[in-house]
């Protein structure tokens, strides 16, 4: 709680809303089932890391104020901030609550984070939307496919990060 930033939207409580979003939709819908309890375990820990350390302000203003966040990270400026500062809490003594899963769940939690947090950039949402709603269309979602689970993690993402204040 305390590495989020006292601003108006982008604070605690929009990550806790996200994240009790984000429990609702894998408990109901049974995604959880095949997700698995590692990558639920990774999108509950996205949501609520997703704004970390959030400036109040979009990455259009970072670059075009050139803050040294923007010289730093090249695409998605604030959500490559928001993994570092999630990377960085959970390295922090005390805060190791994955310091029990094997090395390759403690792989794909950081790949899954990465990606999920990345995904909340609307401009990413954006570039991906047409490849989810085609896979989605088409029936052909292949929960083996690591393609698939991907869009649909980002989907997931988008709507909780946008829905949440809707619920």
């Amino acid at each position: 709680r305390r590495n989020y930033r006292s601003v108006t939207y982008h604070n605690w409580r929009h990550a806790h809303n996200v994240c009790q979003l984000m429990f609702a939709i894998i408990t109901n819908t049974t995604w959880w089932k095949k997700l698995g309890e590692i990558e639920c375990l990774s999108l509950v820990i996205a949501c609520l890391c997703h704004d970390l350390d959030h400036r109040g302000t979009n990455n259009s203003f970072q670059i075009k104020s050139s803050n040294s966040l923007a010289t730093l990270y090249s695409t998605s400026t604030m959500e490559h901030h928001h993994f570092d500062q999630c990377l960085m809490l959970l390295n922090t003594n005390g805060n190791q609550i994955l310091a029990n899963v094997s090395k390759d769940e403690f792989k794909s939690v950081i790949q899954v984070l990465e990606d999920s947090i990345l995904a909340t950039d609307l401009a990413v949402y954006f570039r991906r939307r047409g490849d989810t709603f085609k896979l989605l269309e088409s029936g052909n979602l292949d929960w083996g496919n690591s393609q698939h689970r991907s869009l649909i993690r980002g989907l997931l993402m988008t709507a909780c990060d946008r829905g949440c204040h809707n619920k």
